[in-house]
């Protein structure tokens, strides 16, 4: 593959990690913006009624493809495809085209979903349910993509790959903008919809092309694999979306929107540990028979982490409200209270999720399993609680707590490091 790391080098391994980085940074960073133009421009068309419609959207699709074939699955190929070194093609090429009906279960279960969480009359509740079915489709099969690329060892043209179907929803929406143009809550889900199956369709032609001659990967060992780093692999603290789906359950789809505006200028710590788990996952199970180079690798990542978290975080707090105000406008300063608390959130979660990838990368995922299922309950009673009180800032400083937790948790954990006597089967 380009992009095989040599064997017979030490530095080029750790310049290869740090220009994948880099360059993934920059793109994450990019969608990021991306993702902001998007939110101002659907909070000025829409108002915030309608940007929280579309938000319930998008968080249901998220929650669907997280919890079930998007979640683990992902990470099972990638680590599949990148030790028996064969494209996803020629290794998963009959297994998907055996299994790819399964998707579409998970797709109509999250069409169900919409008459429980939408208020409206039967026809709204009908679009919005198919539009959800083809959003679940595509969110589900992108992620699937996007691990075998990473299997393949193509972590910059994943980067890429995620800026095609927002880069196209952006030039959409401002084309729309700027030609003054009425567009309702379902054109502009329209214009995800086709957005995002351009995306897919890009995902598929930048997989390695077929080279024949290589034994499939057995399907029971796909299966079998993500199973065993299930829980840590959804993250079900920020992975599924269930802040938003409580709060437009709970609160209504105008805190919804307000809520998803405290979103959209909180993640880019998030941004950045995504980038970071690409390469700390894999270079952690490389060092497995040499504790020392694995302790260097931790805790170079992991201090590279805390230090952009700080960054990130300080920065964040010191503009996050003229910028609310400027970009959204004043029907969206209700947001900046609880986007300050979000923004502490972030930082903590991004954390934790470099932390999980360490402790998948050392074969002890399912500890981090554990104590993102004890963490679980700490969140939902906090998010309950904050709606109880109509308090949205509440619900941010739920998720800060549950953060911080999970990061004292783990971190515990790696501290005091894997027990010599337990060997890590496959």
């Amino acid at each position: 593959m380009s992009e095989e790391l040599s064997e017979a080098s030490a530095v080029r391994p750790q310049m290869r990690d740090r220009f994948a980085f880099v360059l993934i940074v920059f793109a994450t960073f990019g969608l990021q913006l991306l993702t902001l133009v998007t939110g101002v421009v659907m909070a000025r068309l829409l108002g915030v009624e309608g940007r929280g419609l579309v938000a319930l959207v998008v968080a249901i699709g998220l929650f669907a493809s997280q919890l079930t074939f998007g979640g683990s699955l992902p990470a099972a190929l990638t680590k599949l495809v990148a030790e028996r070194q064969v494209t996803a093609r020629d290794g998963l090429g009959g297994t998907a085209r055996r299994r790819a009906w399964l998707v579409l279960a998970p797709c109509a279960v999250a069409a169900a979903f919409v008459p429980v969480l939408q208020d409206a009359d039967g026809g709204e509740v009908l679009a919005t349910a198919v539009i959800v079915f083809v959003v679940t489709f595509q969110t589900l099969v992108f992620q699937v993509l996007a691990g075998c690329l990473q299997g393949e060892g193509r972590f910059v043209r994943m980067a890429w790959v995620a800026l095609v179907p927002q880069g196209a929803f952006t030039i959409v929406l401002v084309v729309v903008a700027a030609a003054s143009w009425s567009w309702s809550a379902y054109d502009v889900l329209a214009a995800y919809v086709v957005t995002g199956l351009l995306g897919v369709v890009f995902s598929w032609t930048q997989l390695l092309p077929a080279r024949g001659g290589v034994e499939e990967i057995p399907e029971p060992a796909m299966w079998s694999e993500a199973r065993r780093n299930y829980v840590s692999s959804v993250r079900p603290l920020d992975g599924l979306g269930l802040d938003r789906i409580l709060v437009g359950g709970l609160l209504g789809t105008v805190s919804l929107g307000l809520f998803a505006t405290a979103l959209a200028v909180s993640n880019l710590c998030r941004l950045v540990s995504n980038a970071v788990r690409v390469i700390v996952l894999p270079r952690v199970a490389m060092h497995q028979a040499d504790p020392e180079a694995q302790r260097a690798v931790v805790r170079r990542w992991v201090g590279i982490t805390t230090g952009l978290v700080v960054v990130i975080v300080g920065g964040l707090e010191v503009v996050v409200e003229p910028v609310i105000r400027l970009a959204f406008g004043e029907e969206f300063v209700g947001a900046v209270d609880c986007a300050r608390w979000l923004i502490v959130a972030d930082g903590l979660l991004a954390l934790r999720s470099v932390l999980i990838a360490v402790l998948q990368g050392q074969g002890r995922g399912a500890i981090a399993s554990w104590i993102e299922l004890a963490v679980l309950p700490v969140l939902l009673v906090g998010i309950v609680a904050a709606a109880h009180q109509d308090s949205l800032e509440g619900v941010g400083a739920s998720l800060v707590v549950a953060g911080l937790l999970s990061c004292l948790g783990l971190g515990a954990v790696i501290q005091r490091g894997p027990r010599p006597t337990v060997s890590v089967s496959s």
